[in-house]
């Protein structure tokens, strides 16, 4: 194991979870957002990422704005391609696939990125680290291995809505200014697990940390260009693709019968 710290860049994050994750680890870990740092840290920058992506970090963990590519916002999709709120969402997205960061992770739900783009290399649950709750986290990996298990417990009870969808009771909130905050907020065993085995796997070897192609099989499609999603498409068209390159992991089916939930939901 090397014995140094890393340089990583929490990308898109004002909660500090993954940030503080890193750092009591002893890693030189910043978290930026547009909004100010819900913790008050010293190590949050209040401005645009993309200005920072250049600064020689080790590795990026990236959670970019879903509202505009979450399948359960299916229904305003008709809308958001017509006006190009969903093309900044996949342009964003993919500045922060491509930037010239050695190791990049990025994290989104179920959504239109899987076939805009390419299928996540990993599908992670709150419920596999520690929480008993159910949320369907895709992960884009760039010479990083998928997360695994830390502590499988329940997976926490459901509630039925008077539509009947049935959604998990931890993101049946009542409308208020913060419910977006909390619903997508990242549960904090998953940032533990993050920082814990990405930061091992990069210090377990000096090929990991100075050879990052030595992985090449992980997240190699990063650089695969992008072109505009056709405003012909169907709102019926885009949940089947995105959808079905997860139709065999266990929880993408209840993912599926969210989509005509609130359009927060990340």
């Amino acid at each position: 194991m090397l014995n140094r710290s890393l340089k990583v860049l929490i990308a898109c994050e004002y909660s500090g979870a993954v940030r503080s994750a890193f750092r009591e680890l002893g890693h030189d870990a910043w978290s930026c957002d547009l909004l100010p740092a819900d913790d008050g840290s010293e190590f949050h920058i209040q401005g645009d990422v993309l200005q920072l992506l250049n600064d020689s970090w080790d590795m990026m963990v990236a959670f970019p704005p879903c509202t505009h590519l979450a399948v359960s916002g299916a229904k305003h999709f008709a809308a958001k391609r017509a006006d190009g709120r969903q093309q900044e969402g996949i342009d964003f997205f993919m500045a922060l696939a491509n930037a010239p960061i050695p190791r990049i992770a990025i994290e989104n739900p179920v959504g239109i990125m899987s076939s805009v783009w390419r299928k996540p290399d990993c599908i992670i649950q709150p419920y596999e680290h520690g929480h008993e709750a159910t949320k369907t986290t895709c992960l884009w990996l760039k010479n990083l291995p998928s997360i695994t298990p830390t502590n499988l417990v329940g997976k926490g009870t459901r509630h039925v809505t008077k539509g009947g969808n049935s959604l998990p009771t931890w993101y049946n909130l009542p409308p208020s200014k913060d419910r977006w905050k909390i619903r997508s907020a990242t549960f904090q065993g998953i940032a533990n697990a993050m920082a814990k085995q990405w930061s091992e796997f990069v210090l377990s070897s000096p090929m990991n940390f100075q050879n990052v192609n030595a992985v090449g099989n992980l997240g190699a499609l990063f650089t695969r260009s992008i072109t505009p999603i056709a405003t012909a498409s169907g709102q019926t068209t885009l949940k089947m693709k995105a959808t079905n390159c997860l139709k065999k992991t266990e929880s993408s089916t209840e993912y599926v019968n969210l989509e005509n939930d609130e359009e927060d939901f990340c």
